[in-house]
């Protein structure tokens, strides 16, 4: 059985969730103590002090900078698989639909 390559509309939809999600994500840095602490020890470690050394982040405007660009990125990397998730859960309950319309 082939599949039918994404349409846009599905590409879109999963574009904006994506970016909802990791917005999401970012804002939760913002309004939770618990993640804000998780963020302000990762980088006081060793890794963020060699990571500022090699990007040459000598201030405190580029270290922040540095932080924000691996909290984007973090955020999107944990919001990509619950966006796949996601998707294979509406595939799922659609199949499950659909079997049920004809009787399978």
């Amino acid at each position: 059985m082939t599949e039918s390559p994404p349409s846009i509309t599905r590409t879109l939809a999963k574009t904006a969730a994506l970016v909802a999600l990791t917005a999401g994500l970012m804002a939760s840095l913002r309004y939770s103590a618990t993640v804000a602490h998780w963020v302000d020890h990762i980088a006081g470690t060793r890794l963020w002090s060699a990571l500022y050394s090699l990007a040459g982040a000598s201030d405190a405007l580029q270290r922040e900078r540095l932080i924000l660009m691996g909290v984007t990125v973090a955020c999107f990397l944990v919001a990509l698989p619950l966006v796949q998730a996601g998707e294979w859960a509406v595939d799922r309950l659609r199949a499950r639909r659909a079997g049920l319309r004809t009787g399978n």
